[in-house]
């Protein structure tokens, strides 16, 4: 067996593509969730976001953090939010910003 110790973990490294946006609702009346899609956001190689939940896109910048897998938003209407990646479920993120009424949305690529 071999075990190294002291090495850090990194994160997958982001897919530059669409990623679209749901949030979920429980439903106490039937015991189900009813998901809301959210629009989507495309990330670009060369560090440009476009949301696209809106009749014209609204954009601005992302950095990635490869060690921890996570996206950092800043201009339009993800401004100051962060994509956190979902453990063991690869290019899917939980995304907070200030802007969203429903506190988190989970987004993949697709």
């Amino acid at each position: 067996m071999s075990c190294t110790f002291g090495a850090a973990a990194h994160a997958a490294p982001l897919t530059h593509g669409k990623y679209s946006c749901v949030s979920s609702k429980f439903k106490a009346s039937s015991g189900t969730y009813e998901f809301i899609p959210h629009g989507s956001f495309t990330v670009s190689p060369d560090g440009a976001y476009s949301y696209l939940g809106f009749e014209k896109p609204s954009t601005g910048r992302f950095a990635f953090d490869a060690a921890s897998g996570k996206i950092s938003f800043t201009g339009g209407y993800l401004d100051k939010g962060e994509a956190t990646p979902i453990k063991g479920d690869s290019n899917r993120f939980y995304l907070v910003t200030p802007t969203l009424p429903e506190h988190r949305w989970t987004c993949a690529l697709k």
